[in-house]
């Protein structure tokens, strides 16, 4: 085991699994339907964010947009369009996300799952990809008041699991994941999705790897 790390949480969105790409195909496709401008600006700034934040910012792009549909209604037709491709193609996984979980697992160390994405939507996936199994606890969205960047839910994963702060490490692709991270006193590697680092994300996040393998090497 790494140092004095004993417990390792996870991000699933963009860190796991490689949905967010997913997800931004039905923004994209659905935004020129309605004729909505910029929408890459809303779904960046909605990365790692739970769908109470997703849906106020939404609101706000359609007022702006004058588009005749609001913020829940689009998100709604967003995770359905979303639904179906995974129903037709499948979860696409992260490269190399069930071994460094296996491998993490076999180290030693406690593993927890803290993701924005509802919790009704979280453990299904999870089953489906056969990753739930590694995972000592799970928190997910409707299981905390405020979303990342607060710190929230990684201080309440690391509380569920039985360790301390300064004995995490959380794996994160996003601004927001990362800071909340950095909040919680926690060593946070920022595995990069959609959007690279800048030069916050240098200074917040303890290591900066490209995928999940070197995640494996550097902590096994």
């Amino acid at each position: 085991m790494y140092d004095n790390i004993t417990t390792v949480i996870f991000d699933m969105d963009g860190v796991l699994f490689d949905s967010e790409n997913l997800d931004k195909k039905a923004w994209i496709e659905l935004a020129e339907e309605y004729s909505i401008a910029n929408i890459m600006e809303a779904f960046e700034e909605c990365i790692g964010t739970p769908d109470t934040n997703i849906i106020s910012v939404l609101d706000r792009y359609m007022l702006k947009s004058g588009a005749p549909i609001s913020g829940a209604e689009f998100r709604n037709k967003t995770l359905n369009y979303f639904d179906r491709m995974v129903e037709e193609d499948g979860m696409p996984l992260k490269y190399y996300a069930a071994e460094c979980l296996n491998e993490l697992k076999e180290k030693g160390y406690k593993l927890g799952l803290a993701s924005s994405t509802p919790i009704d939507r979280v453990v299904p996936q999870l089953t489906d990809t056969k990753l739930i199994g590694y995972f000592d606890d799970i928190i997910a969205g409707g299981m905390f008041s405020k979303g990342k960047p607060n710190p929230e839910i990684f201080l309440r994963s690391c509380e569920r699991l039985g360790s301390v702060p300064s004995e995490c490490i959380v794996i994160e692709d996003s601004f927001n994941g990362i800071r909340a991270a950095y909040s919680a006193g926690m060593k946070a590697i920022m595995v990069p999705d959609i959007i690279g680092p800048d030069d916050e994300m240098r200074n917040k996040a303890w290591k900066i790897l490209p995928d999940l393998k070197t995640v494996a090497e550097l902590l096994c």
